[in-house]
């Protein structure tokens, strides 16, 4: 009776073996390649300060953003202009003069309009200033086909 249990408890032990190595060992399609990235250290030198590139692209903030006073900033820093061309009564009428804005080149968006709302309000912009309105107003014009455009103010 001994030697059955030895040889029940080896095969036992045999099979745990087994299922640990063989079945729960991680598949090759699962395993990843962990490449160690480009220091920007010197490994000879370590001590040595490597200077940043500055690109082209990059902006220069000349006040650091926690020594700013937010109180400074007003609601008018965030105004902006556009130049409304038509006045529609028709929705897809205006979707249709939006899109041929754009394709223009410029920024164009709908608004409704009027006491009811049922008036679709074509605008041209934003712009930054009045004067990108006014610079571009002849292009602006021709693609609108409009001559009456009104400037005004619009915020975020």
């Amino acid at each position: 009776m001994n030697k059955e249990r030895f040889i029940g408890t080896v095969f036992s032990i045999i099979l745990l073996l087994l299922v640990l190595f063989v079945v729960l060992t991680p598949q090759v399609d699962y395993q990843q390649e962990f490449k160690a990235k480009e220091s920007i250290i010197d490994i000879k030198d370590p001590v040595k300060k490597v200077e940043p590139v500055i690109q082209k692209e990059q902006v220069i903030i000349k006040t650091p953003i926690e020594k700013m006073d937010v109180s400074s900033i007003k609601e008018s820093d965030f105004d902006l202009f556009v130049i409304r061309v038509h006045v529609l009564s028709s929705n897809e009428n205006a979707i249709k003069m939006v899109s041929k804005i754009n394709n223009g080149g410029f920024p164009a968006f709908i608004e409704a309009f009027g006491i009811n709302k049922d008036l679709h309000a074509v605008y041209v912009g934003p712009f930054l200033s009045e004067e990108d309105i006014v610079s571009n107003i002849a292009l602006i014009e021709e693609v609108s086909e409009s001559t009456k455009g009104e400037i005004s103010r619009w915020k975020l």
